[in-house]
């Protein structure tokens, strides 16, 4: 009798910490923009079309995303780091600080016109769904490019 009771005991510990050590397995809003982030820095765009959602994804092809990806300007944004996660059921937002060139013209006697980049750093929305127990970008996110 002592000996099942303990087996009961362990059962139960065993089973509580296999459900918490469970809870925390599968995509969060920030891991999916960090992955992201990554994957477009390896250029991965396969891996990276599969991030996007599925509204996303039936007005956008593959080949039309790797487009998109091959076009973006790299110098506009530079990803820092994710700042807050806001979530509401199946929809999510992802502050994400970067750095944002501009560019500054400036006049002066010597060279007539300078062009000069600028950058900033500013804090940009990304927009997530949850789908099939993943979350998923809305949009193309050119700040994590």
């Amino acid at each position: 009798m002592k000996n099942m009771k303990k087996t009961i005991m362990i059962t139960v510990v065993l089973a509580v910490l296999l459900t918490c050590g469970c809870a925390g397995i599968g995509s969060t809003p920030t891991k999916t923009v960090e992955n992201f982030a990554s994957e477009f820095s390896l250029e991965n765009y396969d891996a990276c079309y599969d991030m996007m959602s599925a509204a996303y994804k039936e007005e956008t092809s593959l080949s039309d995303f790797v487009d998109i990806c091959k076009d973006v300007n790299p110098d506009k944004y530079e990803f820092i780091e994710v700042t807050n996660e806001y979530v509401n059921e199946n929809t999510a937002v992802v502050d994400v600080l970067v750095n944002e060139s501009s560019v500054s013209i400036k006049f002066s006697l010597e060279n007539l016109i300078e062009v000069e980049p600028e950058y900033n750093e500013v804090t940009k929305e990304i927009d997530l769904v949850k789908q099939e127990d993943e979350w998923k970008l809305k949009e193309f996110p050119y700040v994590l490019t």
